[in-house]
């Protein structure tokens, strides 16, 4: 059975490529069409969302799904880091993405970015513990 996480994790994945392309849509416009060239400013936007936002964490979704299981009743190991995970990567990225490039304030950013690390150690560390061993 898929895991809950894993859907949370492509679910919002899938929103962050929604409004990836959208962004990307409207510079390519701009491209074709020299609406405003203040909408270039944007571009770092759209990659940083296209890159963090959706493919690291289709990454980490279908990875939390696919790597081998545990020989335990949890196969998965502990569902609240995991949870842990998805809240703060997801609320570090929505705070980095708004104080970098919409409302600039550097120490939010910094806070975003932590945010974000300490998401991926945690990842690192659920995939790592599930990789070395059957044992548990």
């Amino acid at each position: 059975m898929f895991p809950r996480p894993s859907v949370w994790f492509i679910r919002v994945s899938l929103i962050y490529l929604m409004i990836g392309s959208s962004l990307g849509a409207i510079l390519m416009l701009n491209k074709a069409f020299n609406l405003d060239p203040e909408i270039w400013r944007y571009l770092p936007l759209h990659y940083s969302i296209l890159i963090w936002g959706f493919f690291i964490q289709l990454i980490m979704g279908t990875a939390y799904w696919m790597f081998p299981k545990f020989l335990s009743e949890k196969p998965r190991g502990s569902t609240w880091q995991v949870w842990f995970l998805f809240y703060s990567y997801n609320s570090g990225l929505v705070l980095f993405l708004i104080t970098k490039f919409i409302f600039p304030f550097e120490f939010l950013v910094l806070i975003g970015k932590f945010l974000i690390f300490l998401g991926l150690i945690t990842f690192i560390k659920i995939a790592w513990s599930r990789v070395i061993s059957y044992n548990q």
